[in-house]
C-alpha cells in the first residue's frame, strides 16, 4: 500500500501553480542555413541551437515573412533539426519562424523571422573560354585562362591536359574559385594542351563541356651564364683564401652560387644566392690540396640560366717547408737513443689522420696512426736499410706521399 504524500493537497496544488509559470525559453538561432544565407541547396536541411529551458520547437516555413504554405507550425518536438518532406521551390527566398516552449501555456510567442535564398534547382550550363581561343598557337607558356561568366553557377572546374584529352594529366578538375580568370601551372614551350572549364553549382557541374585546344610558343628568354674569371678554369697552387670573381650578366636580378670537392657538390657553398654581385667571400679557407668546383647560375625573376659550365681550381697544398718537419727524411733504428724510430706528427696547418708505409714494390708494411713510432721492423723481423714510401691521410686534403731512408 503506498503512503500518503507528506504535501497537504492545497501544498500540492500550489506547486502545480508555480510550475505552470516556468520561465518560458529564449528563441534559438537558425544554424543551418544562417540567416541571410543565399545560393542555399533546395534540398538542405533546417537545423538551430538547442536553448535552455525548451522541451520542443514549432516550426513554420513559408515565402514570405509570415508564411506557412511549406510548412505550418509543426511541432517537431525537442529536436534540434527538421529534413524537410519536399526540396525547397528553387531561387526563392525562404522564411522560417522557430518558436520554443516547455509547455503548451508557455510559449515563447515573439520569436523573430529568419530568412535565406535557395539556389537553382539544376546544374548549371557550360561556358566559353574566350582566351586563349579554341586553336590558337604560340601561347605564352604562362598564359592565364579566362572564360564568360555563367551566372548560375557558383564556381569553377578546371582540368589540363598535355598532347590530347586524355593525354597526360596536368590538373584534374581543379576547383579554381568562382572567378572567371585563372593561371594553371607555366606550360612547357612548344606543346599542345587541352583546357576544358566545368561551371558548378550546389545541384552539382555542368555536363558534357568540351575542351579547346592551343599550342605553346617559346619560353621566355633565359639569362645567360657567367664566367668564372677568379681564379681561372685549371688554375693550380690557388691561396686556401680566395675570393671568387666572375663576369656581370646584363639585366640578371642575381647569382646562385655552389661550391665544392665533387663536380656537382655543395659541401662548401649550398646553392647560395648572393645577390648582384660579382664577387664572394668564401666563409671558410678552403681545404689544401684539394681540387674545387663553381657552379654560378644567374637568374631573372623565376628564371634561371640553363646548362651552366661548372669551373674548377686546385687550392694550394701543405707547404713544402711543414712537410719537412713532420716527416723525417730518414731514421737509424739500431738502438743508440738518436733517431731510433719513424713518426709523424700533425701541424698547424696539416691534420695527418692515418699513416701508411711501404717498401719500394709497394707492398704496405705498416699502418700508423700520428705520433706512434714505427721501429723498423715487419712481422717481427728488421727491415735491411733502404728506401722506403709513406702515404698520410690528410684531413680536408689529397694524400701526401714520399719517400724516406732506413739506416743501419
Amino acid at each position: 500500500m503506498l503512503g500518503k504524500s507528506p504535501f497537504p493537497q492545497f501544498v500540492l496544488m500550489a506547486l502545480t501553480a508555480l510550475s505552470c509559470l516556468a520561465q518560458a525559453p529564449s528563441c534559438p538561432s537558425l544554424t543551418l542555413p544562417t540567416d541571410g544565407a543565399t545560393g542555399v541547396s533546395i534540398s538542405t536541411n533546417l537545423e538551430w541551437e538547442q536553448v535552455d529551458n525548451a522541451t520542443s520547437y514549432i516550426l513554420s516555413v513559408g515565402t514570405s515573412p509570415n508564411g506557412n504554405e511549406i510548412l505550418n507550425a509543426v511541432d517537431v518536438g525537442d529536436f534540434t533539426s527538421y529534413d524537410l518532406m519536399d526540396n525547397l521551390p528553387a531561387v526563392q527566398l525562404i522564411y522560417v519562424r522557430i518558436v520554443p516552449y516547455n509547455q503548451p501555456s508557455n510559449i515563447y510567442g515573439t520569436c523573430s523571422v529568419v530568412s535565406f535564398t535557395t539556389g537553382d534547382s539544376s546544374a548549371p550550363q557550360c561556358t566559353e573560354i574566350i582566351n586563349p581561343t579554341d586553336g590558337d598557337e604560340l601561347v605564352l607558356v604562362t598564359a592565364n585562362i579566362t572564360w564568360i561568366r555563367n551566372f548560375s553557377a557558383t564556381g569553377y572546374f578546371m582540368s589540363v591536359y598535355e598532347g590530347d584529352p586524355n593525354g597526360i594529366v596536368i590538373w584534374d578538375n581543379e576547383d579554381v574559385g568562382n572567378g572567371t580568370n585563372f593561371k594553371p601551372p607555366d606550360f612547357k614551350p612548344r606543346t599542345l594542351y587541352f583546357v576544358t572549364i566545368t561551371p558548378r553549382n550546389e545541384s552539382g557541374p555542368a555536363v558534357g563541356c568540351n575542351p579547346i585546344s592551343f599550342t605553346t610558343g617559346d619560353g621566355p628568354m633565359l639569362p645567360f651564364c657567367t664566367e668564372l674569371i677568379l681564379p681561372e678554369d685549371g688554375s693550380v697552387d690557388v691561396p686556401v683564401d680566395t675570393a671568387l670573381e666572375w663576369a656581370p650578366v646584363t639585366g640578371v636580378d642575381g647569382y646562385l652560387i655552389s661550391v665544392g670537392t665533387t663536380p656537382r657538390g655543395t659541401d662548401i657553398v649550398d646553392n647560395e644566392d648572393v645577390g648582384n654581385g660579382t664577387s664572394y667571400q668564401l666563409l671558410n679557407n678552403l681545404p689544401i690540396g684539394q681540387r674545387i668546383y663553381v657552379l654560378i647560375t644567374p637568374y631573372e625573376g623565376q628564371l634561371q640560366a640553363e646548362n651552366c659550365l661548372i669551373t674548377s681550381f686546385t687550392v694550394e697544398g701543405p707547404p713544402t717547408d711543414e712537410i719537412e718537419n713532420i716527416v723525417p727524411s730518414f731514421f737509424t733504428p739500431n738502438s743508440d737513443n738518436f733517431n731510433d724510430e719513424f713518426i709523424v706528427r700533425s701541424s698547424q696547418n696539416i691534420t695527418v689522420q692515418n699513416i701508411f708505409i711501404f717498401d719500394r714494390f709497394g707492398k704496405l708494411l705498416k699502418q700508423l696512426p700520428p705520433d706512434q713510432p714505427w721501429d723498423g721492423t715487419f712481422n717481427g723481423q728488421r727491415l735491411p736499410s733502404g728506401t722506403y714510401w709513406y702515404s698520410l691521410d690528410i684531413l680536408n686534403s689529397p694524400n701526401i706521399r714520399g719517400y724516406f731512408l732506413l739506416k743501419r
